[in-house]
């Protein structure tokens, strides 16, 4: 009777010590919720609160991410090193592949890059596609970041899954500056990636004149053809880039090479009615 007695009272006890484990899990979880959103407002008082109330710095949400990761996200320095300080995990990686440093490269938040970078943040982490904190650095055209991670040895020639690099993305949009950072850490210039496509290229597709001058007088080869058996010439000329294409000619880019249909850069200006292109290209005859 009385070890019958007993185990009911073990029982019982073990249904509430159950019930309060469930409760407590429930309100730190909705405390590590509160502490994301603050972190994402950069809301230093209120993390700080949240954290001395119970929740972790090593909470993760569904994609991931960490209080730290929205920290660098908000730009705010003060959380960030707040959130270092209580052992916040630098490299943690979301399930994108993202880390902190990727996220501050990505806003141009150079403080907090360096301030990461000090604390052993791994500067060429890759995301799940491929991209580094330096790729977003180019791409969000932060040429202050970019400086300070190629001084901690960014890797420059990072191929992403789209197939450019960093490089690349600054020919494309035509940051003249951020060019010639890149040139001097890479002797690749006429590295082919995607599409057998070029830096040269890129520049010269999207009319990115003072790129283009950039890349020829750093030895960029004007007669490198891609997968369609287009050179940097037929591609500006099919986009209605007239200076590109002066340019181009004047650096040796040759009218007779036609593409894999047989096409030529006039050919293919012809098409797309781009008269100053026509006029350029009939100049050079």
């Amino acid at each position: 009777m009385i070890n019958h007695k007993t185990n009911i009272l073990v029982y019982v006890f073990i249904f509430l010590s159950l019930q309060f484990s469930y409760v407590q899990a429930d309100e730190f979880r909705e405390l590590n919720f509160k502490l994301f959103d603050a972190a994402k407002a950069g809301n230093v008082n209120q993390v700080k609160q949240l954290i001395e109330q119970g929740a972790s710095v090593k909470a993760r949400n569904r994609i991931g991410n960490s209080a730290l990761i929205y920290g660098a996200k908000s730009g705010n320095l003060e959380l960030v090193k707040y959130l270092v300080e209580a052992k916040s995990a630098i490299n943690m990686l979301n399930t994108r592949g993202q880390a902190a440093l990727m996220f501050a490269s990505q806003g141009g938040y150079i403080e907090i890059v360096k301030y990461l970078l000090k604390n052993d943040a791994e500067v060429n982490n890759f995301s799940l596609k491929n991209v580094t904190a330096l790729a977003e650095a180019v791409y969000g055209e932060h040429l202050d970041v970019a400086e300070v991670l190629l001084a901690n040895n960014a890797k420059v020639d990072v191929v992403d899954n789209t197939g450019k690099t960093a490089l690349i993305y600054a020919a494309a949009k035509g940051n003249v500056e951020m060019v010639k950072l890149l040139l001097t850490k890479t002797d690749n210039i006429n590295q082919t990636y995607n599409h057998n496509l070029t830096a040269l290229m890129w520049a010269s597709g999207y009319g990115s004149n003072d790129a283009v001058t950039v890349l020829l007088e750093a030895g960029a080869d004007v007669e490198l053809q891609d997968d369609r058996g287009r050179n940097s010439l037929m591609i500006a000329a099919s986009a209605g880039h007239a200076d590109v294409v002066k340019q181009l000619l004047s650096h040796g880019a040759q009218l007779e090479v036609t593409d894999s249909d047989g096409k030529s850069a006039l050919d293919l200006a012809s098409e797309a009615k781009n008269e100053n292109v026509i006029l350029a290209l009939s100049a050079a005859h």
